[in-house]
């Protein structure tokens, strides 16, 4: 079942550290090593999608000063005394961007090359990490025999309050910066709606826009424009991998060591 889950990404070596504390425990540091082993395999497919990325953005913004194209077409115009008479004038297009200013044009088609592909590339890593992360709470969820409610609206949510709340990792991290990124890529065009106007608001905010100041604060690799959309620079992917991977290490202490502890009390009542 576990190689099948796999079975998609790049295979590489993973070691499977046993326990020495008992056949049970064993098997259950096996399955956990699994689920290791594709986020780890996960990890290694983003970098490469961050990697890649770049170089898109960096080959385009080299192709876009050679693909910007020159028209012409006619429109009614009049004169200083009301005369009407059909003039030609000159337009440019470069990919989907079209207008009458050559510079405003081109600029366009470099900022719409560059957020999009990493928009695209993000919003990919994330979804991986997401379904990854899916698994591991299942797996948190067997371990612990947890029945409890868990508050959040997706896996990696529940899996941090797991983690904080029962696993006993309550000096992890979240992601939550990353997570109101996505959402922002994802359900509104990449638009923070209303962050000029909240940030610089002297009155008090509700917990959303405490949240997504936050987020973009803490984010590196981000800004705002002054209409609110989101800006992804050439830092950010790296960065979203490195703290994607950052996570994935303290949640395997943080389960490794309840395991253990827990393991261990068991065999001996």
């Amino acid at each position: 079942m576990y190689a099948e889950q796999t079975s998609d990404l790049p295979r590489k070596s993973c070691v499977f550290e046993m326990s020495p504390q008992g056949g049970n425990l064993a098997k259950l540091d096996f399955i956990f090593s699994v689920h290791m082993c594709a986020l780890s395999e996960s990890i290694s497919v983003m970098r490469m999608l961050a990697e890649q990325a770049e170089k898109n953005v960096a080959l385009a913004l080299k192709e876009a000063d050679d693909s910007i194209k020159e028209h012409e077409h006619e429109e009614e115009a009049y004169g200083q005394y009301g005369e009407h008479y059909v003039r030609q004038r000159t337009f440019y297009s470069c990919g989907s961007s079209i207008g009458y200013d050559h510079e405003e044009v081109l600029l366009t088609h470099k900022f719409m090359i560059t957020q999009l592909t990493r928009r695209s590339a993000f919003l990919t890593m994330f979804g991986l990490f997401e379904h990854r992360m899916s698994q591991c709470l299942e797996f948190m969820l067997e371990l612990t025999g947890f029945e409890g409610e868990l508050k959040g609206m997706g896996p990696i949510e529940k899996a941090h309050v797991m983690l904080k709340k029962v696993i006993g990792g309550q000096g992890i991290t979240d992601l939550d910066h990353l997570t109101v990124i996505r959402n922002v890529m994802a359900h509104s065009d990449g638009t923070a709606k209303g962050y000029r106007e909240i940030s610089t608001r002297n009155s008090r905010k509700s917990p959303s826009e405490k949240r997504v100041l936050s987020a973009i604060r803490k984010t590196e690799g981000v800004s705002v424009n002054f209409i609110d959309d989101v800006l992804m620079d050439e830092r950010f992917l790296e960065y979203a991998v490195g703290d994607f991977q950052r996570y994935v290490g303290e949640m395997q202490a943080a389960v490794r060591s309840y395991h253990a502890a827990n393991g261990s009390a068991s065999s001996k009542s």
